[in-house]
């Protein structure tokens, strides 16, 4: 506990005024320039695509402006238009537009409760990203864990001049991922010329703010139509559930920790269930990798705002939500079943209103599934093209006993399960048919244990029994709409949790111990985001729903989320070091000081080299320091080996290439090299202080026999070989920098 004092302490000095360097200060607000800018096209945009929701997409409009201008220059350069900044301007002036027609359609639309929700969202934007920003410039080193993976699809996008991009760790191959978030991400950095590696730290500052105010938005709709009288509260408590609160196991061991607080082991709690990975949105944000469950946050976030207001007033915005749906698959494929589900589920509410007519159900359901078809007609360039490495689904055989499963899905969503605890409280006790409501449930749970396969499996029969509830919920007429919904998103929700006890997605780690490692991880989290949406709603209407017990229920779900923040403070602190040192966003602050040569080499590389040269570079092995192609990962520029690990999950073969490299650096002369370099294409050759560690300077001599020297500082140096013969030679935008 006194550690938790000391922390708290800390943390509050941390707030105090830091040093903050000038340049930090200067792309912050060139970002925020640009996301201010999406913000004022997006609320009449968002007004239109969400005009029946209360709040008329506040909160929600920035992400759909983004979404907006990033699938313009996708499928602009999926037909063959040079993807660059005019591409990008073009694309933005045709979304302004488009914002200017929906403001003249929505002008006559606004209310009071839509202005105060609308600038609630802004404020809740702008406050969120600032801090973030701030947060992340304590931490800003782009490396370690994925992070140059992440960086190297940025960069990537922004050197390649074609759709799909390149493959920037290996040469000839053209990126086999779900790139779109990425390619949003770096519209920020073409768009501001801010340098790439804080524009990374930036874009995942956007992310965070984009994530809180669309869980804003989202809750306070939901609160507001279910008559809530305090929707700006749900909304708050919804953004804060999403994006940063901890989680139990993660509290209790902050509470436990002795000893100064940077020792803490902040990352364990995102590894509870054995062999899987269980983070949560706050543990993304604290780790600062920019992965595509991550990018997919807000824009999962737009899709669910979208089935919300289908359920409350049936099909609106087909175009919108098709386009939604179907650009889930091109952020986060994990997500696009999600998006599915949720307006399947939306459909469902709407068909089974009270007041349906027979044969009503007609209509909305080929609205849902022509909803689904457009939206992969809309994408099909990404699907036509994109190889995913799945190999089907395999049972799961072996899980954990009745004790354990429950234990380890308490210490992750312990909060927000008691907090929807309240549903199923009510659920019970104010029907009048509760027999009839445990028969549903046992029978559930008596079908799924014999089909999940043993005794072993009473936890993931009862989640299966209380998904069930909620689908049975979902489906009662006699509940307005309002209450329904929270039903679907909590059968979303449970589902999620669920599936990965009965099936797994079989990819490369199929067959071995972390078989279902991705399966838990993916769908977890989107179970995260759904439940913690929803939470606002659910606290701001307990006094109608628990009545006298909600103090009980309240004090309670206060403690639950006292002791998950521990891990917020605790966790923040010793990630940031007790926030220690001058806050800069330059993402490659390690390399200035192990390598201060190859920070220059990349810098020169990306202004002189054409973004599809290929640069050669030392390879390391997967996790290692310089084992990420540090060239490649920081210019965008392909080269010929980078991580294998990757490239084996992105269904490429890089045998071979390896021993390329190194066959390269050692080859005595020229002429043993030359044919290599011709089959790999490579115009650029770095030579820093890894590649003398790991080849030797035996070889170093025949670069200048092969080319011309270009840059040189810090012992790092890069050689010319010159363009290939079928390609003109660029001239370079500034001359060759030697010493």
């Amino acid at each position: 506990m006194r550690t938790a004092n000391s922390a708290m302490q800390s943390y509050v000095r941390s707030l105090m005024p830091a040093t903050v360097s000038c340049p930090a200060v200067s792309e912050t607000l060139r970002v925020l320039g640009v996301l201010t800018g999406l913000g004022l096209a997006g609320i009449p945009l968002g007004a239109l695509a969400l005009r029946r929701l209360p709040g008329g997409g506040a909160g929600l409009g920035r992400v759909l402006a983004l979404l907006i201008v990033t699938w313009l220059i996708w499928m602009a350069g999926s037909l063959g238009v040079p993807n660059g900044l005019a591409l990008t301007i073009a694309a933005v002036v045709v979304v302004a537009g488009l914002a200017a027609v929906a403001h003249l359609v929505t002008r006559r639309d606004e209310d009071r409760a839509r202005k105060r929700l609308t600038v609630g969202a802004e404020v809740v934007f702008l406050v969120t990203f600032l801090g973030a920003a701030l947060f992340i410039a304590y931490s800003p080193d782009v490396w370690n864990t994925e992070k140059p993976m992440d960086m190297a699809f940025m960069t990537a996008t922004l050197a390649s001049d074609q759709i799909p991009p390149h493959d920037p760790w290996m040469a000839g191959e053209d990126l086999n991922y779900y790139y779109l978030g990425h390619l949003a991400a770096a519209l920020l950095i073409r768009l501001t010329d801010v340098e790439p590696s804080a524009g990374y730290n930036l874009a995942l500052a956007a992310v965070f703010a984009l994530s809180a105010s669309a869980a804003f938005g989202v809750g306070a709709a939901l609160a507001a139509a279910s008559g809530a009288r305090r929707p700006t509260l749900a909304g708050l408590v919804s953004a804060f559930a999403l994006v940063a609160l901890g989680t139990p196991r993660g509290g209790s061991r902050a509470l436990e920790h002795e000893g100064p607080t940077p020792a803490f082991d902040w990352f364990g709690p995102s590894r509870v269930i054995p062999d899987t990975i269980n983070e949560f949105p706050f543990f993304s944000f604290l780790l600062g990798d920019l992965h595509a469950h991550v990018l997919a946050i807000p824009f999962t976030l737009l899709v669910v705002a979208l089935a919300v207001q289908v359920a409350l007033y049936g099909p609106r915005s087909f175009l919108v939500t098709a386009l939604a749906v179907g650009f889930l698959y091109g952020v986060n494929s994990w997500s696009w079943p999600l998006g599915v589900l949720l307006v399947a589920l939306a459909t469902v509410v709407w068909v089974r209103r009270e007041e349906a007519r027979p044969g009503a159900w007609k209509t909305p359901v080929v609205w849902a599934a022509g909803v689904v078809l457009t939206g992969a007609l809309l994408m099909a360039p990404f699907l036509l093209s994109f190889d995913p490495n799945a190999k089907g689904l395999g049972y799961v055989k072996e899980r954990e006993g009745f004790g354990d499963f429950m234990t380890q899905h308490a210490v992750i969503y312990g909060a927000l399960a008691w907090l929807f605890a309240a549903l199923y409280v009510c659920r019970f006790l104010l029907t009048r048919h509760k027999l009839r409501l445990l028969v549903f449930g046992g029978s559930a749970l008596a079908v799924g244990l014999p089909l999940l396969a043993g005794a072993d499996l009473a936890g993931a029969g009862t989640l299966l029994a209380l998904t069930a509830v909620a689908v049975h919920a979902l489906l009662d007429r006699r509940l307005e709409a309002s209450r329904r919904i929270l039903w679907a998103l909590a059968a979303a929700a449970l589902a999620c949790l669920v599936i990965p006890e009965v099936v797994y997605v079989r990819d490369e780690f199929d067959g071995g111990p972390l078989f279902r490692m991705n399966t838990v991880f993916k769908l977890g989290y989107q179970a995260w985001i759904l439940l913690a949406v929803a939470a606002g709603v659910v606290l701001v209407r307990d006094r109608e729903w628990i009545g006298w017990g909600r103090w009980p229920y309240r004090l309670v779900a206060l403690g639950l989320v006292a002791l998950s923040c521990a891990y917020t403070v605790v966790g923040s602190l010793a990630r940031k070091n007790d926030f220690a040192g001058p806050a800069t966003l330059e993402g490659r602050r390690w390399l200035a000081r192990s390598a201060p040569g190859d920070l220059g080499a990349i810098d020169w590389l990306r202004d002189n080299a054409p973004g599809d040269a290929v640069v050669l570079e030392a390879v390391g092995d997967d996790y290692s320091a310089f084992g990420h192609a540090r060239i490649a990962t920081f210019t965008g520029r392909p080269t010929v080996m980078g991580w294998a690990g990757h490239e084996l999950q992105w269904s490429h073969d890089p045998s071979g290439r390896r021993e390329a490299v190194q066959a390269l650096y050692t080859a005595p002369d020229g002429a043993a090299a030359k044919p290599v370099l011709e089959r790999y294409e490579v115009r650029y050759v770095v030579v820093g202080p890894i590649e003398r560690t790991d080849y030797g300077e035996a070889g170093v001599a025949k670069w200048e026999q092969l080319g011309k020297k270009v840059f040189e500082r810090d012992s790092t140096t890069v050689y010319d070989l010159g363009p290939r013969p079928e390609a003109p030679r660029d001239p370079p935008r500034g001359p060759p920098i030697i010493g």
